[in-house]
C-alpha cells in the first residue's frame, strides 16, 4: 500500500479509471502489484457501441476518412 500526504498526488495515465482526474489519481492510498500496476483501479464501463461510435467519429475527424 502506498499512502500520500495531503496535497500530494500519484500521477495516473489510465483515463478509464474512475479515480482518474487530470492525469492524477484521486485516492489517498493505492495498492500496486509486483509489476507496479494499480490494483485499486476501477474501470469505467463503456458499452461497445458507444466506444465504436466514438472511435469512428474521431478517426474521421483526424484522418478525413469515412468508414
Amino acid at each position: 500500500m502506498i499512502f500520500f500526504n495531503e496535497g500530494e498526488f500519484m500521477r495516473c495515465e489510465n483515463l478509464f479509471c474512475v479515480y482518474w482526474i487530470n492525469d492524477n489519481c484521486s485516492l489517498d492510498e493505492i495498492y500496486l502489484d509486483i509489476q507496479g500496476s494499480c490494483q485499486s483501479c476501477i474501470y469505467v464501463d463503456i458499452n461497445e457501441n458507444d466506444l465504436e461510435s466514438y472511435r469512428r467519429n474521431h478517426f474521421k475527424k483526424y484522418e478525413g476518412i469515412n468508414l
